[in-house]
Order: C-alpha cells, then structure tokens, then sequence
C-alpha cells in the first residue's frame, strides 16, 4: 500500500476530527432537544390537566362523574378509583409531581402517568393516554384519563437532516483542505529551495517572511546553504589550485627530461609524466563540474546522444542509439555533453568497445541507458567507483589511462541539471549505466533572473 503524503495524512486527521466532534455535537443537541420537548409537553399536558381537575373541583361531587362523561369530544375519561392505581399502569414520577404543583391545593394527586395508547402501534409515537389518581377535598377519589393524539411539534426529517451534514461535511473538508496547504506550503517552500539549491550553489536564499516559525526555519536553512556554499566553493578553489600549480612543474620536468641520454629510462619517466599531467587534467576538470556557467537552454536529448555516438563511430568505436525523437530537456549543453562523452568514453574503453544507448521515458523523467559489453563491476564496489581517485585494480586500472576521476565528474555535472547517474550489473555480462533527466517542463522560478 502506497504511503499517504503528509498533507493527506493531515487533511484526513482534522477532516475526521472535526466531523466526529460534530456528530457528537449534533448528538447531543438531539437528545437535549428531545428532553426539552418532552419536558415542555410534560409541562404543557399536567397544566391542561390541573385546568380540568380544577373545573371538576368547583362542582359538587354527585355531578362530576357525569359532566366528564357528557363531554362530546370523547377523549377524557372518569371513573370512581375503585381498582388499585400502580399494578396494571407504568406511573411516572416526574410526571405526577408536575401536575401536583399545578393542581394543588385544591386537588391532591396521588399518581400519575404518561403511557402509549393501547391502539397505537409503533408507527404513531404521538398517541399517548396521560392519567392521575386524585382526591378532591371533599374526599371524593378518581381516575381521571385523557387520550391525546397530536403527533409530537416538529417531527424530525432524517433525509434533510442527512442532507444538511452532507453540506456541512463538504464545507469542513474545503476549510480543512485550505488550512493543510496553508499549513504545509513553507515546507514545500523549503523543499523547492533545497532541491534548488541542490542543482545550483548560486540560486538564491530562500524568503524569510511568514510566521514565527517558518521565519526561524527559512534563517536556519539559509545559514546552512551559505555554510554548504562556502565549503563547496572552498573545496573546488583548493582543487584548481593545486591542479593548476602542478603544471608548471610537470613542464620542468618534461623539459629536463629531454637531456636524460639513457632512453628506456626517459621512456618510462615520459610515460608517468604524461599520466601525471592526465590526473591535473582530469583534476582541473573535477573542480570545472562543480561550478556552474552557461546559461540552460532547451534541448533535444535525442539529437544530442545521436551525435555523440556518431562521433564515437567515427573514432572507431562501435556506439548505437536507440529512442524516442524529440526527448526535450532544459539544460546546458555543454555540461550534458561532457557527461555523456565520459560515461561513452568508459563504456567503450573498459565494455568491450561496442555500445548500446537506449533513451526511453520513466514518469516525468527522461532515462537514457548506457550498455557495455564489458566484465562489470564488483557489486560491492558499484557505490566506491562514483568516488574521487577510486580505480579497480583490473583493466580499469592506471596503465589503462584511468585516473579515477571520469564518473564522478559526470556524476557532478548531472546534479547541475537535477539529474542522477547509478550504475548496475547487467545479467550475463557487461555494466548498465543509468541517467535520469527531468523531462522538459516550465523554468524554475527566477531562474532567467539569475543568468
């Protein structure tokens, strides 16, 4: 399972938060409306019910019985109390205590109830009999009951009811998507102007504006690319310098070399001097890749490894291209060229002098595959042979003219283009040298304003 993005991760959690808190919410004001409901109608019922009992107390006893039950609406119901209240009847304690306070003093209530109308089925949760047993103060005792089939005020609609969470769901996971970009974007920010960074030691610090903590992290940010940048740039001084300054030497000796008269040993002396000037060459080169010049520009990836391995042909290697036409990339020519040009200049030296270039499409990249016919590589030394000065102790080895300084070279100047170079063991034999370029897309941000 594909691991979820951290803005993802962030909109689920607050988006689930927030609608379970409001479920909740919405919980609770149901069951509070009911109970106020239900109190307001409790209240409601016992003061229509004291109304009546009061009535009944201003009439003389023989004639109460028999006004109730002249009444025509048919819904009250009087009767002496002859049987016990409380064994057939669920009372209601609440209840008969409010219709006590609003029936006294004139009548005394014993018991009262509140229960379902024995022809009333689930479906009408409105038809209900309320009842009390009450004393007159001339001592006369009854059961009074009354039928009330109104259906409950406000009925509650589930389909309207769901429709407006739906809306309000939908409200919350716009709020919540808006807060988790506006949360996230310094981290993007920062990812860009590291990535950019990566690709380019002189693309500009990154804006130190927004919030308190964003603020601290785009300072501490900055003081670490400035540190990289001085430690880079003092690295690649000190590498052209002593490469530099070891030519004048090189030359004296290649002078005097000249009045050496024993000829085998001016023979092997002018062979290590010519490897020697190749190291401070290669070297010169190394510190050339990390530094950064020509403005990019766009390019047809294609039409460019098709011609380096024409050239290649022409100097008797054996270089074929395969791929797609109109690879675009934006990049610097130079620095693809000379990339490309050492890594085809290993493959045909050290695979066995035929080579195979394959350009195909990997996502939003462009992956161009180098193909040797040669032994390979160790695969315990894939990692070291991208380091400076490492060499195999087989044929790719000094008296071959290898100075150890070819890949990571091309390595360094890939990074420029926010490309990549890894090398792997094919099967069977030979060694497979992959490059990953961004395929073209729009200029990074403030990238013409800094060439």
């Amino acid at each position: 399972m594909k691991p979820l993005s951290l803005a993802a991760r962030l909109f689920l959690l607050l988006l689930a938060g927030v609608l379970v808190a409001v479920f909740i919410t919405a919980e609770l004001a149901l069951r509070e409306r009911g109970r106020m409901v239900q109190d307001f109608r409790e209240q409601a019922t016992a003061e229509r019910i004291a109304d009546f009992l009061h009535l009944l107390a201003a009439l003389p006893k023989e004639e109460r019985i028999g006004t109730v039950r002249a009444l025509p609406s048919g819904s009250w119901r009087i009767e002496p109390d002859d049987p016990p209240v409380g064994e057939e009847l669920e009372l209601s304690p609440s209840f008969t205590e409010t219709l006590a306070a609003a029936a006294a003093p004139e009548v005394r209530v014993e018991a009262a109830w509140r229960i379902r109308s024995r022809s009333c089925g689930a479906d009408c949760p409105g038809n209900r009999i309320v009842g009390a047993q009450v004393r007159f103060a001339d001592g006369q005792r009854v059961r009074l009951e009354r039928t009330n089939d109104r259906n409950p005020p406000y009925p509650p609609k589930p389909l309207a009811f769901a429709a407006s969470l739906a809306i309000l769901a939908g409200l919350l996971a716009a709020v919540v998507g808006f807060a988790v970009r506006l949360v996230l974007q310094p981290l993007r920010r920062m990812a860009a102007a590291a990535e950019a960074f990566g690709r380019d030691p002189e693309y500009p610090p990154m804006d130190e504006s927004g919030p308190v903590e964003v603020r601290q992290a785009a300072k501490a940010f900055n003081r670490m690319r400035e540190r990289l940048r001085q430690h880079i740039e003092e690295r690649t001084r000190m590498l052209a310098a002593i490469t530099h300054d070891l030519k004048t030497p090189l030359t004296r000796m290649r002078l005097r070399l000249e009045q050496c008269e024993d000829e085998a040993l001016k023979v092997r002396l002018a062979e290590d001097i010519a490897a020697m000037q190749g190291l401070v060459a290669e070297g010169l080169a190394l510190a050339r890749s990390l530094e950064v010049a020509q403005p990019p520009e766009k390019l047809d990836l294609a039409a460019l490894l098709q011609s380096l391995c024409d050239d290649v042909a022409e100097g008797g290697g054996d270089a074929r291209f395969s791929g797609p036409t109109g690879a675009l990339v934006f990049a610097r020519p130079d620095t693809l060229r000379r990339s490309f040009l050492n890594l085809l200049d290993n493959a045909v030296k050290y695979g066995g002098g035929r080579v195979e270039v394959v350009l195909e499409p990997a996502g939003d990249d462009w992956l161009v595959r180098i193909l040797d016919q040669g032994p390979g590589i160790p695969e315990t030394q894939l990692a070291a042979v991208m380091q400076p000065f490492f060499r195999l102790e087989t044929s790719r080895s000094r008296e071959t003219g290898g100075t150890g300084l070819g890949l990571p070279i091309a390595a360094n100047l890939l990074a420029t283009e926010g490309g990549s170079l890894s090398l792997h063991n094919r099967k069977g034999q030979g060694l497979e040298a992959r490059v990953r370029l961004p395929a073209l897309r729009d200029r990074p941000k403030g990238w013409a304003a800094r060439r």
